[in-house]
Protein backbone atom coordinates (compact mmCIF):
# COMPACT_ATOMS: atom_id res chain seq x y z
CA UNK A 1 0.00 0.00 0.00
CA UNK A 2 1.16 3.60 -0.83
CA UNK A 3 1.29 6.20 1.66
CA UNK A 4 2.34 9.61 1.79
CA UNK A 5 5.63 10.35 4.04
CA UNK A 6 5.33 13.19 6.73
CA UNK A 7 2.16 14.52 4.07
CA UNK A 8 4.82 15.35 1.34
CA UNK A 9 3.33 14.65 -2.13
CA UNK A 10 6.06 13.91 -3.78
CA UNK A 11 7.57 10.85 -1.77
CA UNK A 12 5.96 7.76 -1.43
CA UNK A 13 6.14 4.56 1.03
CA UNK A 14 5.80 1.25 -0.53
CA UNK A 15 7.00 -1.21 2.25
CA UNK A 16 10.21 -1.91 1.66
CA UNK A 17 11.56 1.70 0.80
CA UNK A 18 10.64 5.37 -0.03
CA UNK A 19 10.52 6.37 -3.79
CA UNK A 20 10.65 10.20 -4.87
CA UNK A 21 7.33 10.76 -7.45
CA UNK A 22 6.84 13.89 -9.52
CA UNK A 23 6.69 14.87 -12.85
CA UNK A 24 10.61 13.55 -13.46
CA UNK A 25 9.95 10.54 -12.33
CA UNK A 26 8.36 9.82 -16.14
CA UNK A 27 11.28 11.18 -17.64
CA UNK A 28 13.31 8.66 -15.95
CA UNK A 29 14.76 5.13 -17.43
CA UNK A 30 15.30 3.36 -14.54
CA UNK A 31 11.09 4.28 -13.52
CA UNK A 32 10.25 3.48 -16.90
CA UNK A 33 12.03 0.17 -17.33
CA UNK A 34 10.52 -0.99 -14.12
CA UNK A 35 7.28 0.29 -15.68
CA UNK A 36 8.12 -1.82 -18.91
CA UNK A 37 9.49 -4.62 -17.30
CA UNK A 38 6.59 -5.34 -14.46
CA UNK A 39 3.61 -4.75 -17.45
CA UNK A 40 5.62 -7.07 -19.95
CA UNK A 41 6.03 -9.61 -17.17
CA UNK A 42 2.38 -9.05 -16.53
CA UNK A 43 1.09 -9.59 -20.13
CA UNK A 44 3.42 -13.06 -20.36
CA UNK A 45 1.53 -14.33 -17.07
CA UNK A 46 -2.16 -13.09 -18.49
CA UNK A 47 -1.01 -14.73 -21.82
CA UNK A 48 -0.31 -18.11 -20.01
CA UNK A 49 -2.07 -18.34 -16.93
CA UNK A 50 -5.52 -16.24 -18.39
CA UNK A 51 -5.64 -17.01 -21.52
CA UNK A 52 -4.21 -21.09 -21.28
CA UNK A 53 -1.78 -20.83 -23.71
CA UNK A 54 1.21 -22.88 -22.50
CA UNK A 55 4.68 -21.24 -22.21
CA UNK A 56 7.63 -23.23 -23.60
CA UNK A 57 11.19 -23.67 -21.91
CA UNK A 58 12.62 -20.71 -23.78
CA UNK A 59 9.81 -18.08 -23.43
CA UNK A 60 10.29 -19.18 -19.56
CA UNK A 61 14.09 -18.30 -19.68
CA UNK A 62 13.30 -15.07 -21.39
CA UNK A 63 11.53 -13.83 -18.29
CA UNK A 64 14.35 -13.87 -16.25
CA UNK A 65 15.90 -11.27 -17.74
CA UNK A 66 12.50 -8.61 -16.86
CA UNK A 67 12.56 -10.00 -13.05
CA UNK A 68 16.69 -8.82 -13.26
CA UNK A 69 15.34 -5.33 -14.92
CA UNK A 70 12.83 -5.17 -12.16
CA UNK A 71 15.48 -5.53 -9.36
CA UNK A 72 18.19 -3.26 -10.62
CA UNK A 73 15.13 -0.59 -11.21
CA UNK A 74 14.06 -0.79 -7.38
CA UNK A 75 17.27 -0.95 -6.20
CA UNK A 76 18.75 2.49 -8.52
CA UNK A 77 15.04 4.22 -7.69
CA UNK A 78 16.09 3.75 -3.85
CA UNK A 79 19.13 6.08 -4.15
CA UNK A 80 21.18 2.47 -3.67
CA UNK A 81 24.34 5.61 -4.59
CA UNK A 82 25.66 3.00 -7.34
CA UNK A 83 25.25 3.02 -10.74
CA UNK A 84 23.62 -0.67 -12.60
CA UNK A 85 23.57 1.00 -15.93
CA UNK A 86 26.53 -1.72 -17.05
CA UNK A 87 24.69 -4.18 -15.88
CA UNK A 88 21.42 -3.13 -17.87
CA UNK A 89 23.45 -3.23 -21.14
CA UNK A 90 24.87 -7.23 -20.38
CA UNK A 91 21.42 -8.23 -19.61
CA UNK A 92 20.13 -6.67 -22.41
CA UNK A 93 22.67 -8.22 -24.45
CA UNK A 94 21.54 -11.75 -23.28
CA UNK A 95 18.26 -11.13 -23.39
CA UNK A 96 18.81 -10.33 -27.37
CA UNK A 97 21.00 -13.50 -27.70
CA UNK A 98 18.00 -15.45 -26.10
CA UNK A 99 15.28 -14.26 -28.05
CA UNK A 100 17.15 -13.77 -31.17
CA UNK A 101 17.95 -17.53 -30.81
CA UNK A 102 14.28 -18.28 -29.95
CA UNK A 103 13.40 -16.34 -33.35
CA UNK A 104 15.56 -18.70 -35.24
CA UNK A 105 13.86 -21.55 -33.55
CA UNK A 106 10.53 -20.49 -34.44
CA UNK A 107 11.69 -20.06 -38.17
CA UNK A 108 13.16 -23.04 -38.77
CA UNK A 109 16.88 -21.88 -39.05
CA UNK A 110 18.01 -24.03 -36.21
CA UNK A 111 16.49 -26.88 -34.71
CA UNK A 112 15.23 -26.77 -31.14
CA UNK A 113 18.30 -27.89 -28.39
CA UNK A 114 17.89 -29.32 -25.06
CA UNK A 115 16.54 -25.98 -24.08
CA UNK A 116 13.64 -26.49 -25.59
CA UNK A 117 12.99 -29.59 -23.22
CA UNK A 118 10.00 -29.67 -21.30
CA UNK A 119 11.49 -28.65 -17.48
CA UNK A 120 10.04 -31.53 -16.04
CA UNK A 121 11.98 -35.17 -15.17
CA UNK A 122 10.88 -38.48 -14.88
CA UNK A 123 12.32 -41.07 -12.05
CA UNK A 124 13.60 -44.37 -13.14
CA UNK A 125 10.23 -45.87 -11.34
CA UNK A 126 7.85 -43.91 -12.70
CA UNK A 127 5.58 -45.97 -14.43
CA UNK A 128 3.34 -45.73 -17.80
CA UNK A 129 0.27 -45.06 -15.88
CA UNK A 130 2.07 -41.73 -14.16
CA UNK A 131 3.62 -40.43 -17.33
CA UNK A 132 0.06 -40.37 -19.07
CA UNK A 133 -1.58 -38.70 -16.14
CA UNK A 134 2.06 -36.28 -15.80
CA UNK A 135 1.41 -35.86 -19.77
CA UNK A 136 -2.06 -35.15 -19.88
CA UNK A 137 -2.22 -32.23 -17.18
CA UNK A 138 1.01 -30.39 -18.41
CA UNK A 139 0.86 -27.54 -20.70
CA UNK A 140 3.87 -27.70 -22.29
CA UNK A 141 4.32 -25.27 -24.94
CA UNK A 142 6.88 -26.53 -28.41
CA UNK A 143 9.55 -23.64 -28.96
CA UNK A 144 8.96 -24.23 -32.69
CA UNK A 145 5.72 -22.45 -32.85
CA UNK A 146 4.74 -19.60 -31.37
CA UNK A 147 1.33 -19.37 -28.77
CA UNK A 148 0.13 -15.97 -29.47
CA UNK A 149 0.99 -13.63 -32.80
CA UNK A 150 0.23 -10.05 -32.59
CA UNK A 151 -0.25 -8.24 -35.57
CA UNK A 152 1.93 -11.03 -37.84
CA UNK A 153 4.72 -11.27 -35.14
CA UNK A 154 5.14 -13.52 -31.84
CA UNK A 155 6.17 -12.54 -28.83
CA UNK A 156 9.38 -13.59 -29.09
CA UNK A 157 10.06 -11.47 -31.95
CA UNK A 158 8.22 -8.81 -30.18
CA UNK A 159 10.76 -9.67 -27.30
CA UNK A 160 13.51 -9.45 -29.82
CA UNK A 161 12.54 -6.17 -31.09
CA UNK A 162 12.34 -4.17 -27.74
CA UNK A 163 15.73 -5.42 -26.14
CA UNK A 164 16.99 -4.30 -29.68
CA UNK A 165 15.20 -0.46 -28.94
CA UNK A 166 16.48 -0.65 -25.27
CA UNK A 167 20.31 -1.52 -25.96
CA UNK A 168 21.14 1.89 -27.56
CA UNK A 169 19.08 3.68 -25.00
CA UNK A 170 20.94 2.18 -22.30
CA UNK A 171 24.28 2.90 -23.98
CA UNK A 172 23.02 6.34 -24.17
CA UNK A 173 22.19 6.49 -20.37
CA UNK A 174 25.39 4.42 -19.06
CA UNK A 175 26.65 7.30 -17.04
CA UNK A 176 23.08 8.10 -15.76
CA UNK A 177 22.74 8.70 -12.37
CA UNK A 178 19.49 8.53 -10.51
CA UNK A 179 19.42 11.88 -7.75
Amino acid sequence: MMKNINDNPEYYDIGIMSIKLNSTCLKNPYFLLLALSVFGLLFAYFVEYIMGLAACPLCIYQRFPYLIFIMLSIISLSGGGQSYNKYYIIITLVAIMLAAYHTSIELGIFEPSALCKPLVSIDADFSVSDFKKMLYSQKIGTCSKPALVIFGLSMTVWNLLLNVVLLPIFIKYRNYEYK
